[in-house]
């Protein structure tokens, strides 16, 4: 019989990475939903004014655009380390179940997933780093 707290201990340390990647990732879509929301509204504006082109206008839509590619790839990854820490759960719960040893197959999940994490919050700092360039031109335009 397995015992109960050999499986939470084994589980709880990935359960706990999962939760917080799920608060990064609940922050990087509501600034991806405002960024598309952001485009639209300029593309919206640019119709508007056309035939005539406005530089600042079309450049303003270019920054966003490229700040919203930046979040989806950060959301993307970020997905991706939930899931390999999702899958060293899995693997701990089925270790318990068969008493295998599969350590190193969750020690590479867990690498796994902290590198997403890692390559999540480079995205992600890109992000807000383009986001306050933005931010700067709009304020010295």
């Amino acid at each position: 019989m397995v015992e109960y707290h050999q499986m939470l201990t084994t589980a709880l340390p990935p359960i706990t990475l999962i939760s917080g990647v799920g608060l990064l990732l609940l922050a990087m879509t509501a600034r991806y939903n405002h960024s598309t929301n952001r485009v639209r509204q300029l593309l919206r504006e640019r119709n508007a004014i056309a035939p005539r082109e406005d530089k600042d206008l079309n450049h303003a839509i270019e920054l966003i655009f490229e700040r919203a590619a930046l979040l989806r790839k950060s959301i993307l990854t970020v997905v991706l380390s939930a899931t390999f820490s999702g899958l060293q759960v899995l693997t701990g719960i089925i270790e318990c179940f068969l008493s295998l040893n599969l350590d190193p197959i969750k020690l590479g999940f867990l690498l796994i997933s902290i590198g997403f994490l890692l390559a999540s919050t480079i995205y992600f700092v890109k992000e807000v780093s383009l986001s306050t360039k933005a931010i700067g031109l709009s304020v010295h335009h």
